[in-house]
């Protein structure tokens, strides 16, 4: 359960940092992993906050 993310883009430094939101989906996620969403999916550990959405949106 550990990440690292490259935020010295930024202009400060954010408190949170959603790593799956409406902006990035898991396919855009893994594409830049170079892996597939089901491996994103599934790596995820028991640790992180899930919201599930029914019907989209």
């Amino acid at each position: 359960d550990l990440i690292t993310v490259d935020v010295t883009h930024l202009p400060t430094v954010p408190d949170t940092l959603d790593i799956l939101c409406p902006a990035q989906g898991v396919a855009t996620l893994a594409k830049a992993a170079g892996t597939i969403p089901y491996e994103i999916l599934t790596s995820l550990g028991p640790r992180y906050r899930r919201r599930y959405v029914r019907g989209g949106a």
